[in-house]
């Protein structure tokens, strides 16, 4: 298979991937795109047969090559632990070519034979609209969830303060046991009530707060003390491990929110006697807090769920499925991004992990901001 050198030089330069095959799958070219892509070196596979290149890229281009479709989108898959996704493109060349025939020793005619395939690496752009799909069906349900809580509130409200009059003006006991009953029932549901607004209003108050510089480990031994409070804590051990320089720009009492539902939910996966690991670690600008715990784990075809609103695998009664949505939307706020890792421990399946990544404050901003600001003061 002959490439005219104008072809090649534009092939070799394209940012997509590109790989060509003779007409027996011999590769012939693998270019820079590719290269960065696989993280293969050209010389490595020029010359070889395509059975010699190892997974996924061995079954991604030899699938695609059985098949009839000259295009294959979106298909996803991993590497070194991280979910990719990749669009597929050949064009099957078996051409006569009569002009270039005489300079490559043909007598009669030259033909192109072979295939060339396109790797289109698009998992940016599937990120970036899974992002902005589930942002906006978070605003959709947020609106609904606004309208609902504020239509039942006052009923619930109105319910629950008959109750209390009856359980206070009557002496009658069963009567007075129904009254408790309602109230208890009417407080559990103003609790999703809350909770619902809570959601609502996620995400739509960036304009009404000032960010502040944030100790991360002050807010994490706070959440970690309200979370102890629970009856529910009491067979948990917290480990911290949190450099108490860390600093974040933001909103205390958002954090704390956050920390507490993530903190909350690892509590109720964990089985008595193991511990809940609370961490921050550094990487490049980024502060990193993660929550482990030692559960069951997160089952591979739930995980990409568990950010959606109403959904739990909590018993009914026991969560309104709202808490990690409701993270989701305040950490988008904060400027971070949240992740889940499950299982942790992989040879037992077990353990989740929670990430949650926020910029790291530099304290020399504030200083060149005060400068300013004193500069300013003394002209």
């Amino acid at each position: 298979m002959y490439i005219p050198r104008p072809i090649r030089q534009i092939l070799l330069d394209l940012p997509l991937g590109v790989c060509s095959l003779s007409f027996d799958n011999e590769v012939i070219m693998w270019n820079r795109a590719l290269e960065e892509f696989t993280g293969i070196k050209s010389a490595d596979v020029l010359g070889s047969q395509l059975t010699d290149l190892s997974d996924p890229w061995l079954s991604l281009i030899s699938n695609f090559l059985e098949k009839d479709s000259n295009h294959n989108y979106k298909n996803y898959f991993e590497l070194d632990g991280k979910k990719k996704a990749v669009t597929l493109h050949k064009a099957i060349i078996d051409e006569l070519d009569e002009k270039n025939s005489s300079k490559h020793g043909r007598a009669d005619v030259y033909f192109f034979e072979g295939t060339i395939v396109l790797l289109e690496d698009i998992t940016e752009t599937e990120i970036l609209e899974a992002g902005l799909t589930h942002s906006e069906r978070l605003a959709s349900i947020g609106r609904l969830a606004a309208g609902v809580a504020h239509e039942i509130g006052n009923p619930i409200t109105a319910i629950a303060c008959l109750a209390q009059t009856i359980r206070d003006e009557y002496k009658d006991k069963e009567l007075n046991n129904l009254a408790e009953q309602i109230i208890q029932q009417t407080s559990r549901t103003s609790k999703i009530l809350q909770s619902l607004v809570n959601f609502a209003h996620a995400g739509t108050s960036q304009t009404h707060y000032e960010k502040e510089v944030i100790s991360v480990l002050e807010c994490m031994e706070e959440a970690k003390t309200l979370i102890s409070l629970d009856k529910k804590s009491k067979d948990i051990q917290f480990q911290m491990e949190c450099d108490p320089k860390t600093r974040i720009l933001g909103d205390t009492q958002r954090l704390l929110q956050v920390l507490v539902n993530l903190i909350s939910n690892a509590r109720d996966a964990t089985p008595p006697n193991s511990t809940i690991l609370l961490q921050t670690i550094i990487e490049a600008d980024w502060v990193c807090i993660t929550i482990t715990d030692e559960g069951a784990g997160i089952s591979p075809n739930i995980k990409d769920r568990v950010f959606d609103p109403f959904f739990t695998t909590k018993e009914p009664g026991e969560g309104t499925g709202l808490g990690l949505s409701l993270a989701f939307r305040i950490v988008e706020d904060l400027d971070g991004d949240i992740d889940i890792i499950s299982p942790v421990d992989k040879s037992k399946g077990t353990g989740t992990q929670v990430i949650i990544r926020f910029p790291c404050y530099d304290e020399s901003n504030d200083i060149v901001r005060e400068n300013r600001k004193q500069k300013g003061e003394a002209q």
